[in-house]
């Protein structure tokens, strides 16, 4: 997914999350699935019998799982290496490909095969063509800044230039270019999301592990790879969007496989089996225990996400180079762009093959008889809103916002790039500039808002709730420019600046609305809250996209998605402040103050 969504490798963090519940709670004597069940009586169902034999087979697992011997450190170490190693590989998908490349390819296809369509005087030339060829440039397509393609008239007698709008292109079925791109991504994500809970808990079962992380790997690096036969016809620009329906899904699956292996490492580690020893004679409690394995899970986990954010920085500057190296040597626009989504994919699949040399099988659990795994995955999220909406009303008003104002800053990040080459006319160039310049300055906004909080004693709510303003500051700017043509996104510049701002917030908001979540949980149901946090978060991916397909369908332009994203960052913004979340389970969910 696009790169300031990196919202599939959150995941990475959520399965710390995850994992340290679990572990705590085995080291108190609970197993997962007793803590799943105090929340399924709270809803009023009921386990299947076959289910609950399954219960009974897994906590017999478990138990002869924690008694055998400590792995190697030597052989951790390996397995840790090629952990970090596939993040730093698939990155590549998130921060070029599907952030700069595949949207401006199918984008530029897309329109190109319209204009295919229109035959005679429906169909004006490019300005830039006439101009090579020493004619007039009259009645013909040029793309003014801030307004983006335009039809240039010239007047015969006074020799004035004017321009007017065009006729909104349609592809076959009525669908406009650039809708088609939005509705493409809107699906790849909502198919992501989808298998998400479906195949995730096929990691803990059989060997489903290390098969599946291959497999969903493999084929969506080659499908990326495929993007290079894309530019044969502007007629398979449908191509495009298929590739990227079956990238994105692909990835989405392997990422499953790969957070399964971090509980399974955590408990590895030397200083959790060193704890584990302690307390068994009783020289630690299950405390220190459940101490060091959370410690171990932050520890791997912001080790993953740090070479992800490396190998995606470096991926889409070595494709910048490539890129700019082809355009030299005359290679046409769309197999400039061609070449830098496939080398995206040549990257995931290169990197990926040295990380499965170094991570083993680990085989999971026997799958109980008769047990559906794809179904249980699904009844568990549904026992996991109805808790949630009985007992912790404050907590699903938060989720519910979330999933808005998420949505919101996502598809800000998806937006700018085909805002930028459509309505400002930006290239290749300064379009991948700004790719790296945002999560740069979001690693500086992190450290700065979190100095900003130790020095305020803000709450965590405080700074989320001001962030959400500021990231509405963007949106807001860009309205601005439908009452001038001076400013408001008009120019080029202000993009910049505006690429900084947005990264100085995007990574605090990220980071404190997960922080200000973890504070809402009620104890012993952290692995499960999460879960339906991960949910929410990548539930709402597709929404925004598909929004901006509608109204970029019906408007032509794409400035009026900037409506709805103010609306997304500024109201759940409100909303939030006069939340009471003082208790997450209290009656009164709204207050006129903003509380904690």
């Amino acid at each position: 997914r696009i790169w300031s969504e990196r919202r599939l490798r959150r995941l990475i963090r959520a399965v710390a999350s995850f994992s340290r519940a679990s572990v705590c709670a085995r080291a108190r004597g609970i197993t997962p699935h007793t803590t799943t069940d105090t929340i399924l009586p709270a809803a009023n169902l009921t386990r299947h019998p076959l289910v609950t034999a399954a219960v009974e087979q897994q906590q017999q697992q478990q138990h002869k799982m924690a008694m055998k011997a400590p792995k190697d450190p030597l052989a951790l170490k390996r397995e840790l290496w090629g952990w970090y190693v596939y993040d730093f590989a698939n990155s590549a998908f998130f921060n070029s490909a599907a952030t700069v490349f595949i949207p401006l390819l199918v984008n530029g296809l897309a329109t190109k095969y319209a204009w295919d369509q229109k035959k005679g005087a429906d169909r004006p030339e490019q300005c830039a063509d006439l101009k090579e060829d020493n004619v007039t440039q009259t009645n013909c397509v040029k793309c003014i800044q801030g307004y983006g393609d335009r039809l240039i008239t010239l007047d015969p007698i006074t020799g004035l230039s004017s321009q007017s709008d065009l006729e909104v292109l349609k592809l076959p079925g009525g669908i406009n270019p650039t809708s088609f791109v939005f509705t493409m991504i809107s699906i790849s994500v909502l198919f992501q999301a989808i298998v998400f809970i479906s195949v995730g808990s096929l990691g803990d079962y059989g060997n489903f592990r290390r098969r599946g992380l291959i497999t969903a790997s493999t084929v969506g690096s080659l499908a990326c790879c495929c993007y290079i036969f894309v530019p044969l016809h502007a007629s398979l620009y449908w191509l495009g969007g298929l590739i990227l329906i079956i990238s994105n899904v692909s990835l989405g699956v392997s990422v499953v496989f790969y957070n399964s292996y971090l509980p399974l490492m955590v408990d590895d580690s030397p200083e959790v089996v060193e704890a584990k020893a302690a307390a068994a004679l009783g020289l630690k409690t299950a405390e220190d225990v459940c101490a060091a394995q959370e410690r171990a899970g932050s520890e791997f986990s912001s080790k993953g996400m740090m070479w992800g954010y490396v190998g995606g920085t470096v991926c889409i500057i070595a494709s910048f180079i490539v890129v700019t190296v082809c355009s030299f040597l005359g290679m046409g626009g769309y197999w400039a762009l061609a070449v830098g989504a496939s080398l995206s994919g040549v990257w995931w699949f290169a990197f990926s093959l040295y990380a499965f040399a170094r991570i083993p099988d680990r085989p999971g659990l026997p799958i109980p008889p008769g047990a559906n795994l794809m179904y249980e995955g699904w009844v568990r999220i549904y026992r996991l809103l109805c808790y949630v909406v009985k007992y912790q009303p404050a907590t699903g008003w938060f989720l519910a916002l979330f999933f808005i104002f998420s949505d919101g800053y996502a598809t800000i990040a998806t937006v700018s790039v085909l805002f930028a080459s459509r309505e400002l006319c930006l290239g290749i160039t300064p379009l991948i500039m700004l790719s790296v310049m945002v999560p740069l300055f979001a690693v500086v906004g992190g450290w700065l808002w979190f100095k900003f909080q130790v020095f305020s004693n803000w709450s965590t709510k405080a700074i989320l709730v001001t962030n959400l303003f500021f990231l509405g500051w963007l949106p807001m700017w860009g309205c601005v420019g439908f009452f001038t043509t001076e400013f408001g996104l008009r120019k080029p510049v202000e993009l910049y600046v505006l690429a900084v701002w947005f990264g100085l917030c995007l990574g605090s908001a990220q980071a404190y609305g997960r922080a200000l979540f973890s504070e809402l949980i009620p104890a012993g149901h952290e692995a499960d809250m999460f879960a339906l946090f991960e949910i929410t978060d990548k539930g709402s991916s597709w929404l925004g996209p598909m929004v901006a397909s509608v109204i970029l369908q019906e408007t032509g332009s794409i400035r009026p998605v900037l409506i709805f994203l103010l609306g997304a960052m500024v109201l759940p913004a409100v909303a939030l402040h006069y939340l009471d979340l003082s208790s997450g389970s209290g009656a009164k969910v709204f207050k006129g103050s903003s509380g904690r």
